[in-house]
């Protein structure tokens, strides 16, 4: 299943690449990702989904094909094959579809040599044109910093401890990702990268794993590409510390993308004005639009949206404090 209706060999050469990995619990929440970033691009014809695919169900397939084809972007979905992946730690929440980004360079064809990869659990606010023309610096990977890890003592030590981060170094998200498939194939680090992950069981899954591998060896892109909850709601440990506040309030200004990494997913409350209400727009864009909302995840404990709202009501304050 899958669109070319712009093949034209021309833009094939210009294509942006951007790969999802879903299940088929999230696939209206990828259709949403998806119609977030063609909507908000000048060259939506460009733009080229590959989506692997971890047993969605047929109609939902057909209805995020719709949804891409009606904003005029390509899409096509592509199975994963390595069983390896399936011997990756998982708990809590973790689906094994996270783990899929690590196969990435084998999974498309080779004639695909750079990509963006983008978790399910995002909105993408800016051109990701712009995003697709940052230089890498020649880096195997490109990412924004994760300041909710880097600006915890307990968590940096544990990083320490885990994957022997030291302590000076930055340590990323990885549910954003620029990658150089050429040189990842090249180095053949996927079977690498899968077999740390296989063997250990990280506490921040296959980041650790991607962090561990390419420690002192990726590009750092600007915060507003990732705009994670400790960004957006500005924790106090963010903002006690001046280089990342300074970091902090200005992706917190302008993101580009807007992650819901963590408990609170847009998808679980009514709409609530600076928090979800953009989830809710793009929704309505696609082909899950009649979906019954909102869609609370009943293993989810303490995830009041009271305490959520209330912390956004503190980063408005500590926005007008600071910036």
């Amino acid at each position: 299943m899958a669109n070319y209706k712009n093949e034209s060999k021309e833009l094939l050469m210009d294509a942006i690449n951007i790969v999802f990995a879903s299940d088929d619990n999230y696939a209206q929440h990828t259709a949403v990702a998806m119609a977030s970033v063609l909507l908000n691009t000048a060259v939506p014809q460009k733009v080229f989904f590959y989506l692997i695919d971890d047993e969605i169900k047929l109609a939902n397939k057909i209805k995020i094909t719709e949804t891409v084809q009606k904003l005029q972007g390509n899409i096509e979905f592509v199975k994963i094959k390595n069983n390896d992946l399936a011997n990756c730690y998982v708990s809590g929440e973790l689906s094994r579809a996270s783990y899929f980004r690590l196969d990435i360079a084998n999974i498309l064809s080779e004639s695909i040599e750079r990509i963006i990869y983008l978790d399910c659990d995002l909105l993408v606010y800016d051109d990701i044109a712009e995003m697709w023309n940052i230089d890498m610096q020649g880096k195997p990977v490109a990412a924004t910093c994760d300041l909710g890890i880097m600006a915890s003592g307990r968590i940096r030590k544990q990083k320490h401890n885990q994957i022997g981060l030291p302590f000076d170094a930055p340590y990323f998200n990885a549910g954003v990702l620029m990658m150089d498939l050429k040189k990842w194939r090249e180095g053949n680090y996927a079977a690498d990268i899968i077999k740390l992950a296989s063997e250990n069981q990280f506490s921040n899954h296959d980041q650790d794993a991607l962090n561990k591998f390419f420690m002192c060896n990726w590009q750092e892109i600007p915060l507003k590409w990732d705009v994670i909850p400790p960004v957006f709601n500005l924790f106090t440990k963010i903002l006690a510390k001046a280089d990342l506040r300074k970091k902090a309030i200005e992706a917190k200004l302008k993101p580009a993308i807007f992650h819901y990494a963590g408990g609170y997913k847009p998808w679980e409350y009514e709409i609530y004005h600076g928090f979800n209400d953009k989830y809710y727009e793009y929704l309505s864009k696609t082909e899950f639009r009649d979906a019954k909302m909102p869609q609370f995840d009943k293993r989810r404990k303490n995830r009041s949206i009271k305490r959520q709202l209330l912390r956004l009501r503190l980063a408005d304050f500590w926005m007008q404090i600071f910036k």
